[in-house]
């Protein structure tokens, strides 16, 4: 289980997620969903919405009862969420969901028939949040297990410390940073990425919306449809024209991920080499998951070889969390594939490669925007 965390801690990030997050107004109703891992962390969450003026609504998934159910309970009877269960939703303004179960082993270890009924509400779920306009954030501590830990080589201990403290952090200061960076890939036209382990990438922008995470889910996000955010937040995402690509991109070790229909699970790439000519991927190398990453292209279809989007991340207080390591102040982070979820045109079936670098250099129409991993205008 999750160790014991002081009060202050949990009143702490209780407060910074309703008040500078999700931006919580006295009046206005908000849903707090947890798993029983995370049950303490969402008492905080009642207390101090309580004492912002606001009407808390507390929902806990019991995890024991939760395992239970899938052993017991006929699989046609799992995955289904009553109305009453979308009608608590549809009356929020804003939303905090405090993801489980914590026994990520024993999740994957499910049949994947089990695990799609489970998940088969999930759409439905965002539909609601997108039409009500509701504000919502993610947390995930109650993910952060052993065998994940393992799986993406962190020190659990950090990982989780990493997400308090981000979690825990005034997010609004990044929110200026991404606001002049999205300005520039807005209105650009070419990007040059390098780096001294020999990354020389020419890429070119589309003139396309920038979306910027900064850990703030505000009016401007809602009418862009960007109302849920994953917390700690702070990263600045523009889709590329897949048409251009030129050079080549060294990982030089750091962590990198792939989403691929046929796998599970998120594939962990590690020391990556990935070489563009003619706008096409062509000749690839890892120092890890490289027979996943080769099983999973090859049966992937038309854009697999297309660059999908580049982005540039504005926390300075992550540095090692797995699943947000595109997030981390100054690191750059290209994919390859699918791009359609972020406005690009690929719509190649779920197959996107990540590799982050860190200590880069990125020009836009030859404006300096990070230098040796550092934002311009950052203290060296």
């Amino acid at each position: 289980m999750l160790p014991d965390y002081p009060e202050p801690t949990r009143r702490a990030l209780a407060r910074n997620l309703l008040r500078n997050a999700l931006l919580l107004h006295r009046g206005e109703n908000v849903l707090i969903e947890t798993w029983s891992a995370t049950l303490p962390w969402a008492e905080s969450l009642v207390l101090e919405a309580r004492i912002l003026g606001a009407r808390p609504y507390l929902a806990v998934e019991d995890e024991a009862t939760w395992w239970k159910s899938v052993e017991e309970a006929p699989a046609p009877h799992l995955g289904h969420v009553g109305s009453h269960e979308w009608a608590a939703l549809k009356a929020c303004d804003a939303h905090v969901y405090l993801w489980g179960p914590y026994d990520t082993a024993r999740e994957e270890a499910l049949p994947a028939s089990v695990r799609n009924r489970i998940d088969a509400n999930d759409h439905e779920w965002f539909r609601l949040i997108h039409r009500g306009g509701i504000r919502s954030v993610r947390w995930d501590l109650g993910r952060t297990s052993e065998v994940w830990a393992e799986r993406y080589g962190v020190d659990l201990k950090r990982w989780r410390d990493e997400l308090i403290e981000g979690a825990t952090k005034d997010p609004r200061p990044m929110r200026r940073d991404g606001r002049r960076i999205a300005e520039l890939l807005r209105t650009g036209r070419s990007l040059r990425i390098t780096h001294r382990n020999g990354t020389d990438l020419s890429l070119r922008l589309a003139g396309r919306v920038p979306k910027v995470d900064d850990g703030v889910v505000d009016d401007d996000d809602i009418r862009a449809g960007n109302g849920v955010t994953v917390v700690p937040s702070g990263v600045v995402v523009v889709t590329l024209d897949e048409r251009y690509a030129e050079g080549t991109f060294r990982s030089e070790g750091s962590d990198g991920v792939m989403f691929a229909s046929e796998f599970r699970t998120q594939t962990p790439l590690y020391g990556g080499r990935l070489t563009f000519k003619s706008g096409k991927l062509t000749d690839y190398a890892f120092e890890r998951g490289e027979s996943e990453f080769r099983r999973a292209y090859k049966s992937a279809g038309p854009g697999k070889d297309r660059p999908g989007l580049v982005s540039v991340g504005l926390n300075s207080s992550t540095t090692s969390i797995p699943f947000l390591f595109d997030q981390e102040r100054g690191i750059l982070c290209i994919t390859v594939g699918r791009n359609a979820e972020m406005g690009g045109h690929t719509r190649s079936p779920r197959f996107t490669a990540y590799q982050p670098l860190r200590g880069a250099n990125l020009e836009v129409d030859g404006t300096p925007v990070v230098r040796s991993g550092i934002l311009v205008g950052d203290p060296a």
